[in-house]
């Protein structure tokens, strides 16, 4: 890259622009697998929290929003960009629909709370939850990142 000392032309600038903004799609396309293992856990744990009575519950889903925001932190130093999922514009959707797929889960969970007859019942119910979240949140973290290797063109 250029020396900001030194004078560069507009077109220069603008390379230099464009080749950092196809480095960050590319680390993005490349995901991580701890990523992904790391993004499904924590909601797999947000889900299972739900079975707890109050305030257990709630402090299950602020532990996770608080582990889903150093993960965050995390993977915006390794890209050098904070990536929210929320863009390209066909990757935005899925990112919505993955979030908003966890309040069925969620809902399943505090139900099974109120009706369970047994605290095997409970566990049991509880960890298959966390079993369909886990996998659900896996599958759609892969396929967010299939999205936008194909609207960004990159990782193809």
């Amino acid at each position: 890259m250029a020396d900001p000392d030194h004078n560069t032309t507009p077109a220069e600038a603008l390379a230099a622009i464009q080749r950092s903004q196809r480095d960050v799609q590319r680390r993005v396309a490349a995901g991580s697998r701890r990523y992904d293992l790391s993004y499904s856990a924590i909601c797999a744990m947000m889900v299972g929290t739900q079975v707890l009575d109050m305030p257990l519950n709630t402090l299950g889903v602020a532990v996770g929003v608080i582990l889903l925001a150093v993960l965050f932190r995390r993977e915006s130093d390794r890209l050098g960009v904070g990536i929210t999922g929320l863009s390209p514009r066909r990757a935005r959707w899925v990112g919505i629909g993955l979030g908003l797929a966890m309040l069925p889960l969620m809902v399943l969970a505090i139900l099974l709370n109120h009706f369970a007859t047994s605290g095997v019942m409970l566990a049991l119910g509880a960890a298959g939850l966390m079993a369909v979240a886990f996998v659900f949140c896996m599958i759609g973290s892969r396929q967010w990142r299939r999205v936008y290797r194909r609207e960004t063109g990159v990782g193809e």
